[in-house]
């Protein structure tokens, strides 16, 4: 008398010869399991085992997932769970000033904590611990010139002389006789 197949009962005959034989061809397996009494499509082979890579790869992500947030926790040394953050700015304040990255990478790991430097500058920053950038001034930058030729600088000695004789009309008195001695 035939057997009769329950719903099923093909694709987990499938996924049990898979297990025992991960590199079979699905013409071995139809061949294999129609040995055995149980009859199946060489479509069916490919969907369970195409389905098969999917849970495992879903799998695979799941724990790439879990990872980080588990990994952002770490045993403190009073075993109490803290995030990677609050490793490094206790980390940071219990260092001599300046705190440079690369130091809070380097002694977090010697605790066994892994760190990104990038990790650590933003934490720094947030602190304000790290300096921020400015723009520096250009050496040797033209300075600003007026239309009549003058620059800041000449603008602030005459500014001095003014203060120095008195009035504007007795530099322009001192000015004009010393071009007709000039």
């Amino acid at each position: 008398m035939a057997k009769t197949k329950t719903r099923g009962e093909g694709s987990t005959a499938i996924r049990a010869y898979f297990s025992k034989n991960p590199t079979a061809s699905a013409q071995e397996v139809v061949d294999a399991l129609k040995a055995e009494g149980v009859t199946v499509k060489i479509g069916l082979v490919y969907n369970v085992k195409a389905l098969g890579k999917k849970k495992k790869s879903a799998k695979k992500a799941a724990k790439k997932n879990a990872g980080p947030k588990a990994a952002k926790s770490a045993a403190s040394s009073n075993g109490s769970t803290a995030t990677k953050a609050d490793l490094i700015r206790e980390q940071a304040k219990s260092m001599p000033k300046p705190v440079r990255p690369k130091d809070v990478v380097a002694a977090l790991k010697e605790r066994g904590v892994e760190v990104l430097h990038t990790h650590v500058s933003q934490i720094l920053a947030s602190m304000g611990m790290k300096k921020k950038k400015r723009k520096a001034a250009v050496a040797g930058a033209a300075p600003v010139v007026a239309s009549n030729g003058l620059n800041i600088n000449d603008l602030v000695m005459a500014k001095k002389l003014v203060a120095q004789v008195g009035s504007i009309e007795k530099v322009r008195e001192a000015l004009a006789a010393l071009a007709r001695l000039g």
